[in-house]
Formats: C-alpha cells, sequence, structure tokens
C-alpha cells in the first residue's frame, strides 16, 4: 500500500459516501498496519545515518510503545465488554489463523466468520475473559488479570445497569494517555489505590480523600521513582490503619485484601512468601518463635532443630543457608511470571536493604525484608551455635509443627512448641467504662471487642491483677515464683525491666528485687522480669531494683545515666500505665 491510498484509507469513507467505515474494514487496515510497522522499522533502523533522524526515530518507537501498551488494555477491555470467551470454537480457530496469517484477510479474500445467533451453551471454552487472555494469546495468569485490572480501572467504561462512567482513577488515567507515565506503574498504583480503597471508605469524607490520594500517588508514578512510590503506598497504609479508632475493627474488606500467605517470587530453589494476618493471629506465631528461641526449653531443642533442618536440605550441615524444598515444590501460585507475581500491597520497610519484586537486588542483598544489620531482632541474618539464624528457626518450627501427624502435645514435645495467647487489659476497659485496647504478650494491640469475643468463645483463664482470690506472695516458702506470681509479673510489666531490651517474655526470668538471700519475699510486688544478662547485671551490683511509686524501677550506672534516676522500660505498652 503506497503513502496515497494509506492517506485515503485512514481519511476516506471506504468507497461508500454517507456511511461510516466499518469495524471489519478499519481492523483489515489495523493488520496492514501493524504488519508494515515492523518492516518499517526494520528498515529505518539499517538505513538512518544521521543522528537528528536516529533520535526522532527513538522518540516515535517510545511514543509507539506506550500506545501499544493502552492499546492492550483497550483489547482486553473489549474481549471483556463482548463476551469473548463465550465464542464457539471455530471462531476461536479462525481469529488465531488469521492473527498469524492476515495477508488473505488484508486482501479481503477471507472475510470473518458470522457471530453465533444464539446463546451458546454447554461447556465454553474459556469460563471468563481472562482465561481467555492466558491461554489464547498466552500471557501468564498475573498479567493478563492485571491488563484487565488496568482496563477496568484507567478506561472509560459501562457500569452493570449499562451507563457510561468515567475511568476510576481519572488523574493517573489521564497521565497515561497524556504519555508522562508508563502502563505498568500506572497499572500497579490503580491496583494499590484499590487495596487502599476500604480503609479510605472507614474515615471522614472519603471522597475528597481519595480524590486527595489519587493526587498524590499520580504525582509519585509520573516522577518514575518506583522506590519512592512503594514508600508512598506504605505511608499512606500505615497512616490510614492508625487513623481508626481503638475500637473500629477492620472491614471485611479490608481483611480480605490484606490477609494470607502470598507468594512473591520463586526461583529454581527458593520460594519467597509475603505473610499477613491479625494481631490476635501474629501472637500465636510469636509465641511459637519464642518458644523456639529459647534453648533452655524442649520446644527450642537446637539439636532437634538443626536435625529437622539438617534433614531437609543436606546443604545445611556445611553451613549453608537452608531452603525449603517442600515449600519450594508444593508452594504453588497462578503463573510464575516472576516480577508481576504478587499482591501490589507487599512493600518492605524503609531503609531496609531488599530484593524487589520487580528487579535485581538492591542493598546487600539480603532476603527481601530482612535487616542483617539487626543481630537480636527476629529478622537477624546471623546464625547462633545451632547454625541456624532466627528465621530459618522460626521457619523450621513452623515446618515442624505442620508434619506432626498430630496436635503437638502440652509441655515437653521436643522441636514442637505450643502457644498461649496471653492479653492483659484494664478491667474499667473490658466493662466499657473507658476507652482503649488490650495488648498481648508480645506488645500487640488487640482491639477490646476481639478480647470480648475470645472470653465468650476460648477457653479463657482470667488473671485479676491485685484481686482478692489470687495469692500474689509466697514470702520465704519458695525461692522460684509459681506460674500464677510470673503471670501476674509479666502482666504488669510486659518484658525486661532494662530500658530499650526487647527480649521476649519467653525468655524471661523472675528476679527479686530484695535478694532472696537476704531476706526478699517470692510476691509479685517484689518482682519483675528480667533478661539473663540484665538479671546477672542486678545480682552483681551493676544495676540497682528498686520500688518507685509502687512499680519496681532500675538505677542505671552513673555513666550511663548521671541523674540516676530510676527508670522504666517503655518498649512494652503494659509499662506505659500502671495495671495495678
Amino acid at each position: 500500500m503506497d503513502t496515497r491510498r494509506l492517506i485515503e484509507a485512514l481519511t476516506g469513507d471506504g468507497g461508500d459516501p454517507g456511511h461510516r467505515v466499518s469495524p471489519a474494514r478499519k481492523l483489515r487496515l489495523f493488520s496492514a498496519l501493524s504488519l508494515r510497522l515492523a518492516e518499517l522499522a526494520a528498515e529505518l533502523a539499517t538505513e538512518i545515518s544521521s543522528p537528528t533522524e536516529a533520535a526522532l526515530f527513538a522518540h516515535d518507537v517510545e511514543r509507539t510503545h506506550r500506545q501499544a501498551e493502552i492499546a492492550q488494555i483497550r483489547a482486553a477491555h473489549t474481549a471483556q465488554r463482548t463476551l469473548v470467551q463465550d465464542l464457539p470454537a471455530e471462531n476461536l480457530e479462525w481469529a488465531r489463523a488469521t492473527a498469524a496469517d492476515p495477508a488473505a484477510f488484508i486482501r479481503g479474500e477471507r472475510a470473518l466468520p458470522p457471530d453465533p445467533a444464539t446463546v451458546p451453551t454447554g461447556i465454553m471454552p474459556f469460563k471468563d475473559t481472562c482465561d481467555f487472555l492466558q491461554h489464547s494469546l498466552h500471557l501468564p495468569r498475573f498479567a493478563a488479570r492485571n491488563r484487565l485490572h488496568a482496563a477496568n480501572a484507567l478506561l472509560p467504561h459501562a457500569d452493570v445497569h449499562g451507563n457510561q462512567c468515567a475511568p476510576r482513577y481519572p488523574k493517573l488515567a489521564e497521565q497515561l494517555h497524556a504519555g508522562t507515565a508508563c502502563l505498568g506503574a500506572t497499572a500497579a498504583a490503580a491496583r494499590n489505590l484499590d487495596a487502599l480503597a476500604p480503609a479510605i471508605a472507614a474515615q471522614p469524607a472519603p471522597h475528597r480523600l481519595a480524590e486527595r490520594i489519587e493526587e498524590r500517588v499520580a504525582g509519585s508514578v509520573a516522577a518514575g521513582i518506583p522506590q519512592d512510590t512503594r514508600r508512598l503506598f506504605t505511608a499512606l497504609s500505615d497512616e490510614l490503619e492508625n487513623a481508626t479508632s481503638a475500637d473500629q475493627l477492620p472491614t471485611p474488606q479490608e481483611i480480605q485484601a490484606k490477609t494470607g500467605i502470598f507468594i512473591t517470587k520463586r526461583t529454581r530453589h527458593f520460594t519467597f512468601m509475603s505473610l499477613c494476618l491479625l494481631n490476635t493471629d501474629a501472637e500465636v506465631f510469636l509465641s511459637h518463635f519464642a518458644a523456639s528461641d529459647n534453648p533452655r526449653t524442649l520446644a527450642g531443642n537446637r539439636d532437634a532443630l538443626a536435625a529437622a533442618a539438617t534433614g531437609m536440605n543436606p546443604a545445611a550441615a556445611a553451613g549453608g543457608a537452608s531452603a525449603t524444598p517442600d515449600s519450594a515444590d508444593k508452594g504453588t501460585a497462578e503463573g510464575t511470571s516472576g516480577a508481576t507475581d504478587g499482591p501490589d500491597w507487599f512493600t518492605r520497610p524503609e531503609g531496609v536493604a531488599v530484593e524487589t519484586l520487580d528487579g535485581p537486588a538492591t542493598g546487600s542483598g539480603s532476603p527481601p525484608g530482612f535487616d542483617p544489620n539487626l543481630a537480636d531482632s527476629p529478622n537477624s541474618l546471623f546464625p547462633g551455635q545451632d547454625g541456624l539464624t532466627p528465621p530459618q528457626r522460626h521457619l523450621q518450627t513452623v515446618l515442624n509443627l505442620m508434619r506432626a501427624p498430630t496436635k503437638p502435645p502440652g509441655k515437653g514435645a521436643t522441636g514442637l512448641p505450643t502457644a498461649q495467647l496471653i492479653i492483659h487489659c484494664r478491667l474499667d476497659t473490658l466493662l466499657g467504662l473507658a476507652t482503649g485496647n488490650g495488648w498481648s504478650a508480645h506488645g500487640l494491640e488487640i482491639p477490646i471487642s476481639e478480647i470480648r469475643r475470645r472470653l465468650a468463645t476460648d477457653g479463657t483463664i482470667p488473671l485479676v491483677l491485685g484481686g482478692q482470690g489470687e495469692i500474689l506472695d509466697v514470702g520465704q516458702e519458695m525461692r522460684f515464683a509459681p506460674d500464677h506470681i510470673r503471670r501476674a509479673v509479666l502482666a504488669r510489666d510486659g518484658g525486661c525491666f532494662y530500658p530499650g531490651c526487647t527480649v521476649p517474655p519467653e525468655h524471661l526470668e523472675m528476679c527479686h528485687i530484695d535478694g532472696f538471700a537476704q531476706g526478699g519475699h517470692t510476691s509479685v510486688h517484689k518482682f519483675t522480669p528480667g533478661c539473663t544478662s540484665h538479671h546477672h547485671m542486678a545480682d552483681n551490683g551493676l544495676l540497682e531494683l528498686v520500688i518507685h511509686n509502687g512499680i519496681p524501677h532500675v538505677l542505671l550506672p552513673q555513666h550511663l545515666d548521671p541523674e540516676r534516676l530510676p527508670r522504666r522500660n517503655t518498649y512494652w505498652p503494659q509499662n506505659q500505665a500502671a495495671l495495678f
């Protein structure tokens, strides 16, 4: 087709004055142009010798690429609107064969087959449009799903009643069509905004808030720095969640959008997963992990955990990182396309060296979400005496529990910890006389409505601090604290007495304020929890434990605290207010 005939085809009436050009003829022209575009690009790439022409050629190709991406989502939207998945097999086969060899169709020698005259019945070739895109166009399922989502969010569409609607995110759509943002980042931003929608709907004036948030997100996407956009969504999610009142529970839509185990990436030997769960469920995990980290218990038996990890992966015995073939082989996702797998809300903390979902590793190359500089944290990459890092040990704990043929017994199960959900709250809050929430033993905030529900449905051991029915002082009859005194002390103090210490409650020892050998009593009022290190420091006189305002405090050495003021560990929520 020469230039004159091409111009006539683009601007004429197709030989029928007064009648518009039919979609079939435009489709024939589109097929011819797509073939000619590829040929023309190859010719220009070899014939251009002028740098000015090369610059223009590069700009035109980039613009064409972005327009082609938009055309992809338009095609997906058209397929969804016309119910292409309901076509009979012969029509689908005609479309596939014509797309592979369009010469006869372009010359008008091959006509379109007629559409079905009646509603199709029986088993359809594809269950939905996403299935059509995946199998007919050979797209990964995540890519097909994301293409449809982008079409519904960034293109004008019809609602369930057939009324035409503007794009769901008009600012993102505007800059996409203006060419100031690429489709991938814009579509990912639209999916992230959908994930924030339930939290936005729970705020005052949600419509205006949604517009302001979209404007901020559109500006970040246009800047073209994906890390900044991910950090923005992390900040927005945290801000929206913290803006809700203490007694306002997440909506079912928000829970459905965020909670679960997601496969974020898969390679030949490793499967990366992201886990999101409610605080009450997270407390169960933290309790198990803390029990497995305590080598003085059977649940934290180092030899048993190391043997289980070694048997799972022989390379662990050589000091290498323990891989998990079971999870890598059995963990499956719909499609393994790498960069597009995983939820869009999944982000990592700012400043942490991570491996991103859409590119090579950044920073130190650590596993996603892990900071190797935090030697004392659950995310530490420093191995212990058993050769396992805390994340490996925690993973092995979960695998041991999953592989246990029966429910693990209570106490004394080697390598199989049991968890207790311990929740602390004030009585007046529980009775509705004051506002507030409860706190788990690991410092997670638990809504008061969830506490009331569990009191009604779960097996509960109530502990009234300072109540008349509880023995809180056994004097000099025994040196070590019984369980009920230990629970009361932990409920009051939360964690180690030393300011800033984050050792979990399962690892703490009961420290006498006044030494037992010097006549100190074994009582709640004369005990405070401490980790092994700080307990020894107090026993050796490097720290001084005192009672101040009826609550245990610590006096630090003068070189650490010249004022020598009584101090508390404010890391644990229980210490922010006296419980008794």
